[in-house]
């Protein structure tokens, strides 16, 4: 099971984040947190200009920073940072940290609609179709959530089966 330290940039952070993380991602994931930055790079490409990334294994960098990049979130193989931008949702904030932490481990967390045969059971095929005949995004947390949670399950049997995470 992967471990990560989380660091909030500020205690404000942490107290609004921590409590939703900690119930709404699986115990799979094992977290201890702190206040503060740890060491980082600073992105200069073009999406993530002024992005801060955690540069030590076991680190997530979840900060509020306003800079000029596009990206909200980056991960590389165990560490990942989160940006956190006033229009952000706890609910929507949750799914990005999730979805950073798959990409950690090696998970394809951007491939939820190539990979919808796979995750989705028949009641969800069925509402996936009815969704998107209305026309709403399936890019929303309903669907994250159910996404992600399927990848978690692929990720522990991967640990299991000794092809796994460290």
């Amino acid at each position: 099971m992967p471990r990560f330290t989380l660091f909030f940039k500020t205690e404000a952070l942490r107290d609004r984040l921590l409590p939703v993380i900690l119930l709404r991602i699986p115990l799979w994931f094992k977290f201890s947190a702190r206040i503060g930055t740890p060491d980082v790079t600073i992105g200069t490409g073009e999406v993530d200009r002024g992005f801060l990334f955690p540069v030590l294994p076991g680190t997530v960098y979840i900060f509020d920073d306003e800079i000029p990049a596009r990206a909200v979130g980056l991960a590389a193989p165990m560490r990942a940072s989160v940006r956190v931008r006033p229009i952000d949702s706890d609910n929507v904030l949750v799914m990005r940290v999730w979805h950073e932490l798959l990409h950690a481990v090696g998970q394809p967390a951007d491939d939820m609609i190539p990979l919808a045969a796979e995750w989705q059971t028949s009641w969800e095929r069925l509402l996936w179709i009815v969704w998107r005949w209305f026309g709403d995004p399936v890019d929303v947390p309903f669907w994250h959530e159910r996404f992600y949670a399927w990848l978690t399950r692929r990720a522990m049997e991967a640990e299991d089966h000794g092809k796994g995470v460290s």
